[in-house]
């Protein structure tokens, strides 16, 4: 049997994403303030030298290469493609390119690090992902679907719904496009922010009827324990320093926490020059003990089982949720490739795994290897 011997981490860069979007006619102002997205991929590498060399003493050589850089790197890479795996660090097909890299390993006869191709190009598209979760018997918020005041789709039962309202980019992470403004007291109000996300960024909006509660990241990386035991289930705290005094996360919080080890506060990318908003606390809702928190673990174990099984969903990944008083969530988003490098993942690796990154990533490239025979990979 063929062991795995080579790592090949393919990052899509800011400057790159940048350069793209200017070069379709997006001004530089809002090239850049999209690119922030691409914030884990700047912060890379300054985990380049732990990687490297906690992955080394496993007997696991890595190359870092930009993702512009692969197609002239393929033909040399293809006769170690037995015993090398290919992983992607960008999510979407969008304004992110990264998920083609998957479909690409697949033809090629690499083996893969991520959930599978369908779940990298549908987890970018929000609707898309809720409609599948709804299918599934996964608590959402009613939505719809407009593109610019048209209203495209929509899911569950608007006939109660009577506000606020809530409005968000379809396709856009990183808190992009989500102002002080977001939330809106009438229908009225909340078409003219779906009119301002087309024309400002040209992408589909979302209007859901406004969650009260608090934002919940669900965290997972496969290190050979149970399913469950491998959450990290965390609640990010409301800090009266943010634009909208807690209540919700905007783009202008949000720019100055994501970057490199942001479990201090820190700032990368595109927050580097900014005062930091406020430094992000996570509560550990295994650890919290309260009645609210002991029924939002359960109610969340079971609806991320749920969601991983639907969408086939491995090796890393993460979940966005919101509870309410109650502790019972109602789920917005997942992303196949949540931010490694940014405060929240760093803190689940150390509360959850008690790993640093590297280490953490030893293992589970390892584990994922071995699913490059599977029957649905054919």
């Amino acid at each position: 049997m063929t062991n795995l011997t080579h790592v090949v981490i393919v990052y899509e860069t800011e400057e790159a994403a940048r350069a793209r979007l200017i070069r379709y006619g997006y001004s530089a102002e809002l090239a850049n303030e999209i690119a922030v997205y691409l914030g884990q991929a700047t912060d890379l590498p300054d985990f380049f030298e732990e990687i490297t060399k906690t992955l080394y003493a496993e007997g696991l050589m890595v190359d870092f290469i930009e993702l512009d850089a692969l197609l002239a790197r393929l033909p040399e890479m293809m006769s170690q493609r037995d015993s090398t795996i290919l992983w992607t660090i960008t999510d979407g097909i969008r304004f992110y390119r990264g998920s083609s890299i998957s479909a690409l390993s697949r033809m090629a006869g690499f083996a893969r690090y991520g959930s599978p191709v369908a779940a990298q190009h549908i987890c970018q598209n929000k609707f898309a992902s809720l409609a599948l979760a709804a299918a599934a018997g996964i608590p959402i918020a009613p939505t719809q679907l407009i593109e610019g005041s048209k209203l495209l789709a929509s899911l569950g039962d608007w006939h109660q719904q009577q506000g606020p309202y809530f409005v968000k980019p379809n396709t856009l992470g990183a808190k992009i496009g989500i102002f002080s403004d977001s939330r809106c007291a009438t229908l009225e109000e909340a078409l003219d922010r779906t009119e301002r996300l087309w024309v400002r960024y040209h992408d589909r909006a979302l209007i859901q009827p406004f969650v009260a509660g608090d934002d919940v990241r669900i965290s997972f990386m496969n290190v050979g324990r149970g399913f469950r035991a491998q959450l990290g289930i965390e609640q990010l705290a409301k800090d009266p320093r943010s634009e909208t005094g807690g209540e919700f996360m905007t783009m202008k919080d949000n720019e100055t926490l994501s970057g490199a080890r942001d479990t201090a506060g820190t700032r990368g990318g595109f927050g580097e020059s900014r005062e930091a908003a406020f430094v992000p606390k996570m509560i550990n809702l295994r650890k919290d003990g309260t009645p609210r928190s002991v029924a939002a673990v359960d109610q969340i174990e079971t609806l991320a089982e749920k969601l991983a099984g639907l969408l086939e969903l491995r090796d890393y990944f993460s979940i966005d949720v919101r509870i309410d008083g109650a502790g019972k969530p109602t789920m917005f988003e997942f992303e196949i490739c949540p931010g490694i490098t940014i405060y929240d993942f760093q803190n689940y690796l150390k509360t959850t795994h008690s790993l640093s990154l590297g280490a953490a990533l030893a293992q589970s490239l390892k584990i994922a290897f071995q699913h490059r025979w599977d029957k649905q990979e054919a």
